[in-house]
């Protein structure tokens, strides 16, 4: 087994580009273009260049489809290029219904608002977050290292005097020594992110995660928000796919992280799947009562993907208003709560020093 040099997967962005490649080539010529050579033709865009060291699996996924044996969608997966079930089964169904000329443009359009999203909701939560974290992280430091090295020396001289020092002095003393007590507890809190960072994708890890973000009530609305946006995205480009429902339902199930929304979901395709009516099945789904009535309607005439579709304005602009409502809650907790008290932390330990010179005079 030889080493691989140069790009060896393709990320979200790359992901999105050589669908847009592929979708160009589909609807090129009002539609008329082969498959076959949209697809050679992609392809053979993503083996030169950049993209050299992927030639040779480029080549395999145009000598599979062309042998009439292997599906598209089992050749991409054949790569291990980094293709998502998610995708693979978009592109699987709409081969299957000869729809890749309607599915693949609304999978482009879906991936694209998934990286749009994401890019945004991080974005805007990592001032407050980082920010508040790090200012916490400074007060404890303040506590912990500085006030030690000039109130130690009075104490020792005195151990009473710590009565004579103004009320603020003294309850950050006292937490000063709880906490140099306990130190397990602030080295915990210091090393938490990268813990976190390097187990999230754990069971145990990833569920109380889950667990403590959806008990938030600004978090969950954005959690519930986001998830929203992504079903209204990429609900129409299963539908367009030719997918059956059930199996629609599924996939989105799959391509989701929330437990509670992927456990509606499912729950959805097994009762539809059985005899009730989609809006029916929806109905646990945590979303705002307009999908499920868009659902409803798109079931009764038989467009259910428009129905959807007409969503993702109004869901992406209340996923952006609901996040900037968040974000400023967030900012407003750090600047009038944690700010001042890393201000007051600062405070204390440059008048300590004056409160024990004045006690060794």
């Amino acid at each position: 087994m030889g080493l691989e040099f140069g790009i060896t997967e393709l990320g979200l962005t790359e992901r999105i580009e050589f669908f847009r490649t592929l979708s160009s080539w589909l609807t090129s010529g009002g539609g008329a273009f082969p498959v076959n050579e949209a697809i050679a033709n992609t392809c053979d865009v993503y083996s030169r260049d950049e993209y050299k060291s992927l030639r040779a699996k480029m080549e395999r996924v145009v000598r599979d489809y062309n042998s009439g044996q292997v599906l598209f969608s089992d050749a991409l997966k054949g790569t291990g290029l980094g293709f998502t079930e998610q995708e693979i089964s978009i592109i699987r169904a709409a081969e299957q219904s000869n729809q890749l000329r309607v599915a693949v443009p609304s999978l482009v359009e879906a991936l694209t608002m998934r990286q749009n999203s994401t890019k945004a909701l991080k974005g805007k939560m990592m001032m407050p977050v980082v920010g508040g974290f790090m200012l916490i992280l400074m007060s404890l430091g303040v506590m912990i290292f500085m006030l030690p090295v000039v109130m130690e020396p009075v104490l020792q001289r005195d151990d009473s005097v710590i009565d004579k020092f103004p009320l603020i002095i003294r309850f950050y003393w006292f937490g000063s020594v709880w906490l140099r007590a306990n130190y397990i507890i602030p080295i915990l809190f210091a090393l938490a992110p990268i813990i976190i960072f390097f187990t999230r994708n754990t069971r145990v890890v990833s569920q109380y995660i889950e667990r403590t973000l959806m008990g938030i009530t600004p978090i969950r609305r954005i959690i519930l928000s986001y998830n929203a946006v992504m079903v209204v995205y990429f609900m129409p480009a299963l539908v367009r796919a030719s997918m059956p429902l059930p199996a629609v339902l599924n996939t989105l199930a799959l391509s989701l992280n929330n437990t509670m929304v992927c456990t509606a979901l499912k729950r959805a395709a097994y009762e539809h799947d059985h005899g009730s009516k989609l809006g029916d099945a929806l109905a646990a789904l945590p979303f705002r009562g307009s999908f499920r009535s868009a659902v409803e309607a798109g079931e009764k005439t038989g467009k259910i993907a428009e129905r959807v579709e007409d969503l993702k304005v109004p869901y992406a602009s209340e996923f952006e208003r609901i996040t900037k409502k968040a974000t400023s809650l967030l900012m407003l907790v750090v600047m009038a709560g944690l700010l001042p008290f890393f201000i007051i932390s600062m405070y204390t330990s440059l008048v300590a020093p004056m409160i024990a010179l004045m006690e060794y005079s």
